[in-house]
Parts: C-alpha cells; sequence; structure tokens
C-alpha cells in the first residue's frame, strides 16, 4: 500500500488515507495494547500464557480498527475487546475480521466494528478528527 499523504507516518496521531482506500472514513495510528482479547468468544490469554501482547493497535477508523497479532485470525472471525481511547471510559468492542496480511514477524488483521453505541462512535470520531 502507498500513501496518498506525504505528511510523515512516524507521527502516530496523523490522520491519513491509502492510495487505494476503500473506505469512506479517515483513520488515524493509535498504539495501544488490546485489553482482554477474545477471538470466537475464547480467551486469547488462557490459549497463549505468556505476558507478551497478542494484539495491538495499529489504527482506527469510526468503522473499524487495524491489529498487530502474534496469532493468525481469518476472515470472518469474531473478535471482542476492551478499547480505551485516551481519557475516555473504556467500551468493549465487537469486530468481525475482514482481511489478513503479514508483516514482519507478525500478521496485519484489518476489522470492521459490529455493534458501537452512537456515544461509542462518536468517541471514536472525535479521537480521529482531532489535530
Amino acid at each position: 500500500m502507498v500513501l496518498a499523504s506525504k505528511s510523515d507516518i512516524s507521527d502516530r496521531h496523523k490522520v491519513y488515507k491509502y492510495k487505494t482506500e476503500k473506505r469512506g472514513k479517515n483513520r488515524k495510528r493509535i498504539d495501544l495494547e488490546i485489553s482482554y482479547p477474545r477471538i470466537n468468544d475464547e480467551s486469547v490469554y488462557e490459549k497463549y500464557k505468556d505476558r507478551e501482547p497478542i494484539l495491538k493497535s495499529v489504527n482506527i477508523s469510526e468503522s473499524g480498527i487495524c491489529f498487530k497479532s502474534r496469532m493468525l485470525l481469518r476472515s470472518g472471525d469474531f473478535v471482542s475487546f476492551l478499547l480505551n481511547i485516551e481519557r475516555k471510559p473504556s467500551f468493549w468492542c465487537l469486530s468481525v475480521v475482514r482481511w489478513t496480511g503479514c508483516n514482519d514477524n507478525s500478521y496485519v488483521i484489518g476489522c470492521e466494528f459490529v455493534s458501537l453505541t452512537l456515544q461509542q462512535i462518536k468517541t471514536i470520531r472525535n479521537f480521529v478528527d482531532e489535530d
């Protein structure tokens, strides 16, 4: 993927779009360890007993989130997790895997949010739209 923006993508708070962008929503880099992830209603940390994070967020938009994952997920898998954006109260998210890829020693997973309240969508939208 090639970035359409000439801005420095190392700045994790920049909003950017890819040239091959399919979605109409902007996304923003977000670097979070995902809390209490469950894949297809099974706890990830019960399977992987080490202390390393299994899922870390890469970027987010109001319609979905991208993760780096140490485990392979398949298109159609459901991922639920606790999301905490800045100093806002955390909330549970349910998402479905739409695409997967490989990057270095991990997988890159693109998920679409399935059931967010209007308040949760607004929280994400405000985070993405702020400078």
